[in-house]
């Protein structure tokens, strides 16, 4: 396999991480005359889907789920200010069909095809879906309580149980392995809704609190990852609260984001250092 001649970014993460959010918000910022740091050059693909994601940021709506099999992309020429221009590849892999690399331990097709030429990755998570490690005597003990009229215990199930920490590690244990030709390759992971992170950690810090491991493992091998860590808010606030949100502003006067540092920069940050490395 020979290296791909443009970047490709392969945007992935659990179900409900916050990908297609940051896909409608970086579209719209793209589109904006108000943003100076990116422009859109040309495109391919189907334009409406990435339009639609980023009407429904815009109204601070619900971002429709991608599913398992459908698999949206588009080819863009981006423009960024003071650093160049790039041909992007960035598919808009589902969420499941990471959770079955997990779980089952099978590429689904989309998602390695997305992967298997990726010059950077961006993984995403999200701060109120991360799960702690179960001791299992715990799981064991929640069987002989009065919900188990059988008093067994619960038998482990990774859907269920299974850790947040271990669950990315295998992906980027994974994704590694498959980009082996093209080492190191750049890895950013972006915590979204960076809005609901309670108390003021840097982006760094935060990921060195609640997934030390994963931390660990990226920075132990240098020779196959190059490490950022980035903190977004795609929509800016919450959308229970959405008259407040929407009283803001524009998309462009809503969203935020920080690097590892805590520094505050654009949205478009994260996709800028995965191409450029800067």
């Amino acid at each position: 396999m020979t290296a791909p001649a443009q970047p490709r970014l392969a945007f992935i993460g659990m179900p409900q991480t916050g990908k297609s959010t940051f896909l409608g918000a970086l579209w719209a910022l793209v589109q904006s005359p108000l943003e100076q740091e990116v422009s859109e050059a040309s495109f391919s693909g189907d334009r409406s889907y990435i339009q639609r994601l980023a009407e429904q940021v815009a109204r601070g709506q619900e971002i429709d789920r991608t599913g398992v099999d459908t698999n949206e992309a588009m080819a863009v020429e981006l423009t960024f200010e003071s650093v160049g221009s790039a041909d992007v590849l960035i598919p808009d892999t589902s969420g499941e069909s990471l959770r079955v690399l997990v779980e089952r331990h099978i590429w689904h097709p989309r998602l390695r095809g997305a992967c298997e030429d990726a010059t950077a990755i961006a993984l995403f998570v999200h701060p109120a879906r991360v799960r702690a490690p179960q001791p299992v005597s715990l799981l064991a003990a929640v069987g002989g309580g009065d919900d188990d009229p059988d008093g067994q215990p619960v038998p482990f199930d990774v859907h269920d149980h299974g850790c947040t920490a271990a669950e990315l590690i295998d992906v980027f244990e994974n994704v590694a392995e498959l980009c082996r030709e093209r080492w190191p390759i750049r890895f950013a992971v972006i915590v979204s809704a960076w809005d609901r992170v309670d108390g003021d950690p840097t982006p760094y810090e935060w990921l060195q609190t609640r997934l030390p491991g994963v931390l660990a493992t990226i920075e132990s091998n240098p020779d196959i990852a190059t490490l950022e860590v980035f903190g977004v808010s795609a929509q800016g606030g919450a959308l229970d609260a959405r008259e407040e949100l929407l009283a803001r502003g524009e998309i462009c006067d809503r969203v935020y984001a920080r690097d590892r540092a805590g520094r505050p920069v654009s949205l478009v940050a994260p996709v800028r250092w995965a191409i450029f490395g800067v």
